[in-house]
């Protein structure tokens, strides 16, 4: 595969915008960058894979960068500490499954359902904005292993579920950020280690300037959570994730 200038600037600038609202929100890199890189002409094999590669190693990144500004506790007995060991479980049971299955199953139900779960995920969000809820691990334990399975299949939907899903259950709101950061880049690494196995290659023409943009951005993310306050963010991701959950089903009813 051949990319002339403009086609890695667009690459490097859309990665950038992308993992700048995930790094800040901790969400929306697979849902906005996948439909906008297929409407530019990318075979979603190609693109998939790529992606996944690159949300892999800014995901980390991330967290680590989120770690270090102090947005979010690590220490020994801490809840954060255990629910990323937890998230992470599902992450590679989920990510792996949903990698399986993911050339089986037609995709425009795929899109259809984390379109609709993203709506009411966001919507309970913005509902719940100002009530403190009991911390639940069955609730996360099944979330995260949607959110999982989601970004297997399609190479989004995780941000939307995984991070509201953790205010949902009583984690605070920048912790929520921080470990959706890592776990989605677990889920990611296993996925991608089951579509090596089925397609046998990546395109590192597209993986450099993805992973380029994405990198720049995330000492940008990372402040703009530490300065933030966690009731602006709770608003925010709220909306966010239902913006994207209406914006999927109105690329998959309306421009197939």
């Amino acid at each position: 595969m051949d990319l002339n200038i403009s086609s890695i600037l667009i690459l490097f600038f859309l990665s950038f915008v992308a993992q700048t609202l995930n790094a800040s929100l901790g969400m929306g890199y697979g849902t906005i960058a996948v439909p906008v890189f297929i409407l530019l002409g990318f075979e979603p094999l190609d693109i998939l894979p790529s992606m996944l590669s690159v949300q892999v190693l800014s995901g980390i990144t991330t967290a680590i960068f989120h770690y270090r500004h102090g947005n979010i506790d690590f220490s020994k007995n801490s809840r954060a500490r255990k629910l990323a060991v937890v998230l992470t479980v599902f992450s590679i049971i989920g990510g792996g499954s949903a990698a399986f299955m993911a050339v089986n199953i037609p995709q425009i139900f795929i899109k259809i359902y984390i379109g609709v779960i993203a709506i009411i995920m966001g919507l309970l969000v913005y509902i719940f904005r100002n009530k403190r809820i009991q911390f639940s691990w069955p609730r996360i334990n099944f979330l995260g292993f949607i959110a999982s399975f989601n970004k297997g299949m399609s190479g989004a939907g995780y941000g939307p579920i995984i991070t509201s899903g953790q205010i949902l259950s009583g984690m605070d709101t920048k912790s929520s950020v921080s470990i959706s950061s890592f776990t989605e880049a677990i889920s990611c690494l296993v996925a991608i280690l089951v579509y090596i196995l089925k397609l046998e290659a990546l395109h590192l023409v597209l993986i450099l300037p993805l992973l380029g943009g994405s990198l720049v951005s995330i000492p940008v993310a990372v402040r703009i959570v530490k300065r933030s306050e966690e009731r602006n963010l709770i608003v925010a991701i709220g909306f966010i994730a239902i913006v994207l959950g209406v914006t999927t089903l109105i690329k998959v009813f309306l421009f197939r």
